[in-house]
Order: structure tokens, then C-alpha cells, then sequence
């Protein structure tokens, strides 16, 4: 049980905030669940697309009824056509059959998740079944009356496949009366400090520990990155500095060296050739006592000509005995 709640907790975090952004997509998100329209959920890894469309769900008129999930990456793999339909065995004297995923979703909803990596087989079967709202059972010859609501979801948009005709247009469309599009954690970074909070008390909680004090150097961090895995790579990030960190207090150094601030961050807006100076002098030590300052070696190591270094280190006063 704690499991499942820890786990809903995570999910809730996704849209968590409340940037323009989120709230446009929280009212949108329960306008949708009133209507029977396909929806393409589109969104970078880790925005939330399988937790949106499951809300979707629950908050619809078809909650009474299943939720079925399918990965088009395993169509064709784990999933094959047995799977999908059903089977259906005739004998002189009986039927029986085996209830496939799409019965299962009979009346309810299917999420079709990583939907660009369907394969064209099960394209022209999906556009089929969608079309005709019928399918048979594998080895059947009864048609299965179909009513179903389907939430597809991609990490990209689906141009590229459909140029090249990888996915059929037909399908695409079908499936795309409404895109719902999730916004990436840069396009809504005022939105980090609440999921930073929310994630913070939830491992403060597990680990059983006073919330600590949070240095203003780590929320410069956290609002610079990009974060290119989104809420879940920030979750993990404050898990980490949950875990490493003293009691008392959050400290940077526990950041993932990712999310650190830039290396030239301790540099101050100042005269820019003295900057460059400073720069200069710092990376010919360094070079120079790499390799044992040995002149010839530093250049190559530097990507200059030895007589450009000799009058480097001279105009920067650098030399073995003041380093």
C-alpha cells in the first residue's frame, strides 16, 4: 500500500504548479473528459503523457469501466494478434474464446502509448477496427461490436513518419481530433519551486527526517538547468540531495554534477579583457603544470605555437617560481 501511494504521490507532482501554463492545461484536461474525441497526448519524456491520460479517465463518464494500456513498442513482440483480438477455438459442439485487450477496453478507454512506433501492420488493422468500431476474434468468424475511447501518446510529433509514410496519415488523423501538449519544465520553470517543495517533504518523509533548510545557490541551480527529463529527472534530483546530505541543512555539493552551476558561474560582471586574462592565466598553469612545465608539451597540449605561449606567459607573468 505505501508503494501505490508513494507511486500516485510521483504522479500527482506532474502537474503540479501553477503557471499559466498548467492551469490552461488542468481546465482543458477536464473538458476533455466529458467528450468522446480521440486525443494525442504529445510531450517530452518525463511531462507527464501516461498520468495526464489516465486523469482523463477517471475524470470521464467511462471511468465505470476498464482503462487498457498498450505499448505500440511491443506490438509485435510481448503483444501479438492473440493479444490484441482475442481467440476464438470452434468445436463440433462449443465455442470458446479468449478475451483479447481491445474487449477489454470494450467501453471504456485505450492508450496507445509511443504510438510513432507502431508497427504498418497494426496501422491498417487499427484504422480498420477504428473506422468500423468491429473486429474478430483470431480463428472467429463473429464480428465483436466495438466502443471505445482511444488516448495516444508520443514524445515527438509524427511528421517525419508520416513524410515518409511510416505511419499512415489516415490513422494519425483519426487518431488526432484534439493534441493535448505538454509543456516541457523550461517552458514552466516558475512551477519548480512547488515540485521542488512537493518532492522535498515526500523523501524528507521516507528517510524520516526534519525538512532542511535550503541554500539559496541550490534553487539558482535548479531554475538555470534545462532539465531535459523534466519533473522526473527534478525528482530525482531532490531525492539525491535528500540522501546525500547532512541533516540539518541542503547542500549544493549533493546536486548532481549535471545540474551544477556553470564552471564560470564565480566570475563577476567585470572588465572583459581583464576576465580573459584571468581565464588565460588559469588554463596556461594548468597546462603548464600538467606537464611538468615542460614548454614544448604544454603548446601541443594548448593548440598553440610554442613562440605564442612563451610570449603568453610572459605578458601574464607566469612562470615556474610564482605559480
Amino acid at each position: 500500500m505505501a508503494d501505490k501511494n508513494q507511486k500516485k504521490s510521483a504522479e500527482s507532482a506532474l502537474l503540479l504548479g501553477r503557471s499559466p501554463e498548467i492551469m490552461r492545461l488542468k481546465k482543458v484536461m477536464k473538458d476533455l473528459a466529458q467528450n468522446n474525441n480521440f486525443i494525442f497526448i504529445l510531450g517530452e519524456v518525463g511531462t507527464g503523457k501516461e498520468y495526464t491520460a489516465q486523469q482523463i479517465y477517471e475524470l470521464s463518464p467511462r471511468k465505470k469501466h476498464a482503462l487498457v494500456k498498450i505499448d505500440c513498442l511491443e506490438l509485435g513482440k510481448s503483444i501479438d494478434k492473440k493479444d490484441l483480438y482475442g481467440e476464438a477455438s470452434e468445436s463440433d459442439r462449443s465455442v470458446t474464446s479468449n478475451v483479447g485487450l481491445l474487449e477489454k477496453a470494450n467501453h471504456g478507454v485505450l492508450l496507445l502509448k509511443n504510438i510513432a512506433e507502431m508497427k504498418p501492420e497494426y496501422q491498417e488493422d487499427f484504422l480498420q477496427v477504428l473506422r468500423t468500431k468491429k473486429f474478430r476474434r483470431v480463428g472467429g468468424s463473429d464480428n465483436v461490436d466495438l466502443d471505445l475511447r482511444v488516448i495516444s501518446t508520443s514524445d515527438h510529433d509524427l511528421k517525419h513518419e508520416i513524410d515518409t509514410d511510416k505511419f499512415k496519415k489516415d490513422l494519425f488523423f483519426l487518431l488526432n481530433t484534439y493534441t493535448f501538449y505538454l509543456p516541457p519544465l523550461r517552458e514552466r520553470i516558475q512551477d519548480i519551486p512547488d515540485l521542488f517543495s512537493h518532492f522535498l517533504n515526500k523523501y524528507c518523509e521516507q528517510q524520516e527526517r526534519e525538512v532542511p533548510a535550503v541554500p539559496s545557490e541550490i534553487f539558482e541551480s535548479l531554475l538555470e538547468y534545462e532539465w531535459k527529463g523534466n519533473v522526473g529527472e527534478l525528482e530525482s534530483t531532490v531525492q539525491n540531495l535528500v540522501m546525500m546530505s547532512p541533516e540539518d541543512v541542503l547542500t549544493a555539493e549533493a546536486l548532481p554534477f549535471r545540474v551544477k552551476k556553470h564552471p564560470y558561474s564565480f566570475l563577476e560582471p567585470k572588465n572583459l579583457k581583464k576576465v580573459m586574462s584571468d581565464i588565460e592565466t588559469f588554463v596556461i598553469k594548468k597546462a603548464m603544470s600538467k606537464v611538468g612545465w615542460n614548454q614544448v608539451k604544454a603548446a601541443k597540449l594548448l593548440g598553440i605555437p610554442e613562440a605564442t605561449l612563451r610570449f603568453k606567459m610572459k605578458k601574464h607573468s607566469i612562470s615556474k617560481k610564482n605559480r
